[in-house]
This record gives structure tokens, C-alpha cells and sequence, in this order.
């Protein structure tokens, strides 16, 4: 197996995983039009949050030496608000996760499939509030999304406290549509806006086209894995963990919709 190939599967699932199903089962859901139906999550109960945000990407991840490519989108859902300080993000109220992602199940190259209680699955987990920019986004300047995160190892052998990154080190991850400005040995990728338009019949925004791009960020160590985290030392160096700014990239491309939040609290009575 290559050196970065399971840190590289983990964190790439933690970006780019297919949704699970609390969406399907929202009283929400069955209240909106279909073509509302994205923003069945948005945190309508706040009256701070003016617009309603839904969007999705796929694309590549990069370890080191390891690129993976994604098979499915994820999704990130949430409101935007206006304060003193800007528009900030509002994660759902419903108890629906900003980014959705479920378990993944890990296959580590040269080795069968591991039955059972020996599977290894990985388990992003967001740490607070998505930053999200629509003028960065459109400007091709600054952040657009900004992800922070560690990634829960499941396995029996492991414990049930094995990550990557964690609250006080976690992996984030500055998603931009303009041009990276990273340390060596990685050179600047740039990212690109999308195409944006506006329905006259449902008001929803669609941008398609966005390639969210990042290449400057850490990718941290392990931590509680094994008793009082004695495996931490083995796994960082067979994964080659901590990998520094400069070895690491992530390139999304994917669709982002927004609506007033008026109009689905209309709906939502």
C-alpha cells in the first residue's frame, strides 16, 4: 500500500461522501414543491437567516503522492444571516449535519475485503459552522467554503476514540474559486466561478460549473487510536502522518442553489 493511500481514502470520503437519509424522512420535505425539496434543512426558525443554501461537489483529493478520485457528492445545507460583523452561516436546527456524510468503508490496498468487526470505516465529522462567501465565490478571490474537520476511525482493534485531526488540530480545508497561493513544493491551482442563474418561476439560484479548489492546507496526525493511543506512532508512519502544507490538494467541482428563505418559510407555514 502506498504510504498516504488510507490517510488520502479517509479524508477524501470525509469531503466527498454521498448524504444519508434524514432528508427522506423530513415532515419538511413532504410540506415542499420537489423543486425546493434541497432545502427541506435550512434553518428557517432563525429569523436571522435571509437565504437558503444547498450545494453539492465531487472531484479529487490528494495526499502526498496519492490522488484519489470521488465517486459521489456531498452535500452541505445551511442558512445565511447578516450581523454586525457580515454574513455568517447557520448550520440546520433540525438536527441535520451542515456537511452529510456517513460511515465509509475503508479497503486498504493488497488486503481482502476485513469481515466484521475487523472492517475499518471512516466517519467525517464537521467541527462547528462551514464558513461560506458568495462574494468570494463569484470574485474568484478568498475563501468560498471553508471546512473544518476530523475524521473518526472505526475498528475494533483501534477503539472507539481513533481519529484523524480533532477539535483543538483539525483538518481544514479552504475552498476557493480563485488561485492558491501554497507553500512548495505544491505551485497555485486555480479554481473557477460557475455559471450563475436565476428561475423566474421557483426564485431559486443555481450555480453550476464552480471548481473549488485548495492546496495550502495540513493534514494532521492521528489521535486515540489504540489503548491510551499507542497505535497513534505506528499509523502516522505507515500513513505518513502529519503531511505538511504543500503535499496535500483538494480540487471540487459541483453546484450550489439558493432561495430566500421567505419563500420556504411560506411554505413551512
Amino acid at each position: 500500500m502506498g504510504s498516504r493511500t488510507l490517510a488520502a481514502t479517509i479524508v477524501a470520503g470525509s469531503l466527498v461522501a454521498t448524504a444519508a437519509g434524514p432528508a427522506s424522512a423530513s415532515t419538511a420535505t413532504g410540506k415542499l414543491p420537489k423543486a425546493l425539496a434541497v432545502f427541506a434543512h435550512c434553518p428557517v426558525s432563525d429569523a436571522a437567516v435571509f437565504l437558503c443554501l444547498s450545494g453539492s461537489m465531487g472531484g479529487s483529493f490528494t495526499v502526498g503522492s496519492q490522488t484519489l478520485t470521488t465517486p459521489s457528492p456531498a452535500t452541505l445545507t445551511m442558512g445565511l444571516a447578516e450581523g454586525p460583523s457580515g454574513i455568517y452561516a447557520v448550520s440546520p436546527t433540525d438536527g441535520t449535519p451542515a456537511l452529510q456524510s456517513p460511515p465509509i468503508t475503508v479497503t486498504i490496498e493488497g488486503l481482502p475485503p476485513l469481515p466484521g468487526a475487523l472492517s475499518i470505516t471512516a466517519t467525517p465529522e464537521l467541527i462547528g459552522t462551514p464558513t461560506v462567501s458568495l462574494v468570494n465565490l463569484l470574485t474568484e478571490t478568498g475563501t468560498a467554503v471553508g471546512l473544518n474537520l476530523d475524521v473518526a476511525i472505526n475498528n475494533t482493534l483501534l477503539g472507539s476514540g481513533c481519529t484523524i485531526g480533532s477539535t483543538s488540530d483539525p483538518i481544514s480545508v479552504n475552498l476557493t474559486t480563485g488561485t492558491t497561493s501554497p507553500p512548495p513544493p505544491n505551485q497555485p491551482i486555480t479554481g473557477s466561478r460557475g455559471t450563475t442563474s436565476t428561475s423566474t418561476k421557483t426564485n431559486v439560484t443555481t450555480n453550476t460549473g464552480a471548481e473549488l479548489v485548495d492546496n495550502a492546507f495540513s493534514v494532521p496526525g492521528t489521535s486515540g487510536c489504540g489503548p491510551f493511543g499507542i497505535l497513534d506512532p505506528v499509523l502516522n508512519d505507515i500513513e505518513g502522518l502529519p503531511s505538511a502544507a504543500g503535499n496535500n490538494a483538494a480540487v471540487f467541482s459541483g453546484s450550489t442553489y439558493l432561495v430566500p428563505a421567505s419563500i420556504i418559510r411560506k411554505h413551512l407555514g
